[in-house]
């Protein structure tokens, strides 16, 4: 195969960009960018990083607004810059405008030289038959199949700009709760009650606001089903002491509250008990999620998981800025072909209001896969009447496919 370098219009939507590097593992990357995109074609340099490639890159700043006269004469100049260095120059005419896409292809069939668009609908790329064939390059197969397993979560979320993607938590572990909450629902619901029934230790979901809070919170017996305790004891999510259950093992006396820094010559102890107590709200905050709602990832997670449609799935995985900066802890997320799977899952119950959380799943999805994304509402108690009709109407509308318990019996579900 030819030593390649890759001249490629960028635009706000950077996956047509990154599916030719992964196809065709350049020498270079020749990027032509406006200053509204420039940042953009950074982020699809950590992205093929994240799968491992290594290679120069070059940036050829555009005026905000390019013509066809201007990128042909760009795309020209690139070109010849890449014959002199010893490289086939190779020409992706999919991004940024229309007009630019118009320039860059005259530049390529004035040049003869080797171009493709990419379908990103039919995921396949198309010859441009501006010199010699596709093929010369890419090989008789045409589809993105022989490279997509090189696509993960982290390189598609850092193509769309996100900074940290976390490996998320084991869910395999907890699937056997899981599936017994599913299976007793009467028992579920007593558990969902414990948790956030007007009896229960948050009421509503109100959790404490401090430390101190939360250290009366796990003093607090829970009064859940017995078999359902004794679970969750077995996999740590609760503790058991005296024959009652609670959120974590039991602490003498108040916790102190110790949200702020300290300035004496006890600093060190009180940050180690400050640690101490951080985790302490940490797994008490895992056990009244799990108990309350969060069973169900873990059942939908497994469910996509049997399916066999998606790789790379993750479970509780944070997604966002790498520094300080916004960092969501998404349910699920995994990789279908070259797409991002988003799953948000939900139980439900008479007062959700699921229809508004669409657009918010929507939204989300496109920040982390752009429109290469599929998008899952998983609902375990599902609404009736006019609710549901709402909330399937919206879902069809947005392109989100709605996930509710008798789906489970359907290992095509996922099927196109």
């Amino acid at each position: 195969m030819p030593n390649i370098a890759l001249i490629q219009l960028i635009s706000e939507q950077t996956m047509q960009n990154l599916l030719p590097i992964l196809a065709l593992k350049p020498g270079k990357a020749i990027h032509l960018v406006t200053e509204k995109t420039a940042s953009r074609a950074e982020h699809i340099i950590r992205a093929y990083h994240q799968s491992r490639l290594y290679f120069p890159s070059e940036e050829v700043p555009l005026s905000p607004m390019p013509s066809v006269q201007e990128t042909h004469c760009s795309v020209v100049n690139c070109i010849e810059l890449a014959r002199s260095e010893g490289f086939s120059p190779v020409v992706n005419f999919t991004g940024g405008t229309k007009l630019m896409s118009i320039g860059a292809y005259q530049a390529a069939l004035e040049h003869q030289v080797v171009s493709f668009y990419i379908d990103t609908d039919n995921q396949i790329f198309l010859d441009g038959h501006t010199g010699p064939e596709l093929s010369s390059v890419l090989g008789a197969d045409y589809s993105f199949e022989p490279f997509s397993r090189s696509l993960t979560v982290n390189s598609i979320a850092v193509a769309n700009g996100r900074q940290r993607v976390t490996g998320g938590l084991p869910w395999k572990k907890y699937l056997p709760l899981a599936k017994y909450l599913l299976d007793h629902p009467k028992e579920e619901q007593a558990a969902w009650e414990s948790m956030h029934g007007q009896d229960g230790l948050c009421p509503n979901g109100r959790e404490p606001k401090n430390m101190r809070g939360w250290g009366d919170l796990i003093s607090k017996k829970i009064e859940i089903p017995e078999t359902i305790g004794l679970m969750a004891c077995e996999y740590g999510i609760l503790c058991k002491k005296g024959g009652a259950f609670f959120l974590t093992k039991p602490v003498e006396g108040p916790v102190p509250d110790f949200e702020k820094a300290f300035d004496s010559m006890e600093a060190q102890t009180r940050m180690r008990d400050h640690q101490t107590s951080k985790a302490i709200k940490q797994s008490a905050q895992f056990a009244l999620a799990f108990l309350s709602g969060a069973w169900w990832e873990v059942i939908v997670a497994d469910f996509a998981d049997r399916c066999g449609q998606f790789r790379d799935l993750r479970w509780s995985v944070n997604i966002g800025e790498r520094f300080g900066g916004f960092d969501k802890e998404e349910d699920i997320v995994g990789v279908d072909g070259v797409q991002v799977a988003f799953f948000s899952c939900k139980r439900g119950g008479l007062k959700s209001r699921l229809v508004p959380l669409l657009d918010e799943l929507d939204n989300r999805a496109k920040t982390i896969g752009g429109r290469f994304s599929r998008r899952f509402l998983a609902v375990y108690l599902e609404p009736m009447g006019k609710n549901k009709d709402h909330l399937f109407k919206r879902a069809k509308e947005l392109g989100i496919r709605i996930i509710t318990k008798p789906d489970l019996e359907n290992l095509q579900f996922f099927d196109r």
